[in-house]
């Protein structure tokens, strides 16, 4: 008998668990005012940087909330693609190339649009409207690509001003024998660059190889590098061009917001538009 009373008790323990449980979920549930839904759509996904963004859109909102005007927002973003090469090598490949992406501009209001409740359609149950929104001319895109004349005011301002020196200084520290005679030879510098040189009669080649001595750079040929400015480092004259390229570009995120009167924000999809 009391076996059976302690599996009734036990029964009857889970079953109020089990309801606490349940009443617990009940006053977990975070109620408040709706938010209005929102769709749109622009006209295209790349645009002339100064020029208006067309969109199209539908909103509504369901309880008691009240739409009280639309915002359309959006951010800058810029990138940068930089690449320089240097065609003089023998042993070696040597370039520069970096990619960048930077936020030029925080996400912020750019238009303001009132509510019109004459655009109600009852056969989509949405407000639909039509409008536009503007992008800056500051924004248009910039291209400077292996171009056949050098501007050395273009280098300092899109590579910085101590970029010469740190690529001319990072090449010079990897550069090889065979290296220093392609260049300087390639250059007019220097005419017979094995005056410079060891040799060593290799008999699987049948030839000499030539080094230089204790494998360090002859002060003469230091010197003669030193001459070498950036422009000479980057002339590729097979092309009759220089070996240099910077882009610049930027695109916008922009978003559609539909604001009530106590100001709850209901948001559409995210929009990037390229700006050219």
């Amino acid at each position: 008998m009391n076996k059976i009373k302690y599996i009734i008790l036990s029964i009857a323990l889970i079953s109020m668990i089990s309801c606490d449980k349940h009443d617990s979920l009940d006053n977990n549930v975070i109620t408040g005012p709706m938010a209005p839904q929102v769709y749109w759509e622009v006209s295209s996904s790349t645009v002339k940087a100064g020029s208006n963004v067309p969109f199209v859109c539908q909103y509504y909102i369901t309880g008691d909330g009240v739409i009280d005007h639309l915002e359309v927002w959006y951010n800058i973003v810029k990138k940068e693609d930089k690449m320089v090469n240097c065609p003089w090598l023998s042993t070696f490949s040597y370039s520069i190339t970096t990619s960048t992406e930077s936020v030029e501009r925080m996400d912020q209001c750019i238009s303001t649009y009132a509510h019109d409740e004459g655009t109600w359609n009852d056969s989509i149950r949405a407000y639909t409207f039509a409008a536009e929104f503007p992008t800056s001319n500051t924004l248009t895109s910039v291209s400077w690509s292996t171009p056949d004349t050098y501007d050395d005011n273009k280098v300092i301002t899109y590579f910085g001003e101590g970029f010469k020196k740190h690529f001319k200084d990072s090449l010079y520290s990897m550069m090889k024998y065979e290296d220093f005679e392609k260049m300087l030879t390639g250059l007019g510098l220097v005419e017979n660059f094995k005056i410079y040189a060891d040799s060593v009669f290799d008999e699987n080649s049948n030839s000499y190889e030539y080094m230089f001595k204790n494998e360090e750079v002859p002060a003469e040929v230091k010197t003669i590098f030193d001459g070498i400015t950036f422009e000479q480092l980057i002339f590729n004259s097979g092309k009759n061009n220089y070996e240099i390229e910077f882009s610049r570009s930027y695109y916008i995120n922009s978003n559609l917001h539909c604001v009530t009167t106590k100001n709850i924000h209901g948001t559409a999809i995210e929009k990037t538009i390229d700006l050219n």
